[in-house]
């Protein structure tokens, strides 16, 4: 048995040879693959990153009072909205209306003085210097009884700016000082997001630079903001650059304090090529794509890759709008074979029928 293996498998190899070679004769060659095709055409592409922000009213102050006394009565409600100049608290101000009639009758007094020894320096009975005494002492009174109307406005706390009061801190009859808090008041019609962008974005970032956020009770909702100050200064510590947008908020859905995601635009660019990922493939010179030519051969195509989103991929360079390229089946294709596009049947070579 041992004798006969050898003849038996040299004759089994030549049946072989002879196989394929008859193989080659008849042109039973293995089929091209099939594949799916792409036409690259370029596309607007939105360079945007993800991050997380914090909203703050436009402006927000702790209200207090300009002077000592007591709380005569409380002219908001909480939770309301106010309007810059409307009044929010009085404080009992019977004194400094004393003061205030007090000072309009000493201005008065001097007005007379004065008019009466302006009338006798015209007739050259009254000398220059009681003439200026009396100037000066209408300038004096008239000065004091502006300065306690001043002090009697000081009596009535209004709102700073247009915005909502939150809760009172203090109660009817309570005195205070010109240090305690009354209430908070916040503008809520705009505000603001305060967000960061890691230093690799630091090229990219600038003032009127539009920016999309979503807020947790919100999911579905997005707002639109646009940045208004950028940080001259990287933080140190965490190598992040400071970014700060107004974000309108019309129906005050959006409350100061809430987390905010956003995407952040850094650049656009209308006419980039994108392709499918799964065109690309990587080898020891780098990525590439299977490039088909007009005769139906797959050609390599070196590309260089720009930015990556969800399943597509951009192509900075190394692709033109109109080519063709592999973007299924790839694993198939072997440099200049030719390959049969899937739905479209391959054409017979001349000559040849099948």
């Amino acid at each position: 048995m041992r004798r006969n293996a050898p003849p038996l498998a040299a004759a089994l190899a030549a049946l072989w040879l002879v196989a394929c070679g008859r193989g080659d004769q008849h042109g039973f060659m293995p089929p091209p693959p099939v594949v799916e095709v792409v036409t690259v055409e370029p596309e607007l592409v939105r360079d945007t990153i993800t991050l997380v922000g914090q909203l703050d009213s436009e402006s927000s102050v702790e209200v207090r009072p300009e002077i000592d006394g007591i709380i005569e009565s409380i002219d908001f409600i909480e939770g309301q909205t106010v309007k810059k100049g409307d009044v929010l608290f009085s404080l009992r101000d019977a004194e400094q209306r004393a003061h205030v009639r007090e000072a309009n009758a000493r201005a008065k007094l001097a007005e007379e003085i004065f008019r009466r020894i302006n009338e006798l320096k015209a007739k050259e009975v009254s000398a220059q210097a009681e003439y200026d005494k009396a100037s000066a002492e209408l300038e004096v009174a008239r000065a004091e009884a502006q300065l306690r109307e001043v002090e009697l406005e000081k009596a009535k706390v209004r709102a700073p700016f247009d915005g909502v009061v939150g809760a009172r801190l203090v109660s009817p009859g309570e005195r205070v000082r010109r240090n305690t808090r009354l209430v908070r008041i916040d503008a809520v019609d705009r505000l603001q997001l305060v967000f960061a962008v890691p230093e690799i974005g630091v090229p990219f970032v600038r003032t009127g630079m539009p920016v999309k956020i979503s807020v947790k009770p919100f999911p579905e909702i997005r707002f639109d903001g646009e940045v208004f100050f950028v940080s001259p200064t990287l933080d140190a510590a965490t190598r992040r650059l400071t970014l700060k947008a107004w974000v309108p908020n019309p129906g005050r859905k959006l409350q100061p304090g809430l987390f905010a995601n956003l995407e952040v635009e850094l650049a656009e660019r209308p006419n980039a090529i994108v392709v499918p990922d799964s065109a690309i493939l990587v080898d020891q010179t780098g990525p590439f794509v299977w490039r088909v030519g007009e005769d139906g051969k797959a050609m390599r195509a070196p590309v260089e890759i720009g930015l990556r989103k969800a399943s597509r991929v951009e192509i900075a360079s190394g692709l033109e709008a109109g080519d063709r390229i592999v973007s299924a089946g790839t694993q198939k294709v072997t440099e200049g074979a030719a390959v049969v596009i899937a739905g479209k049947a391959p054409e017979a070579p001349s000559g040849e029928s099948l």
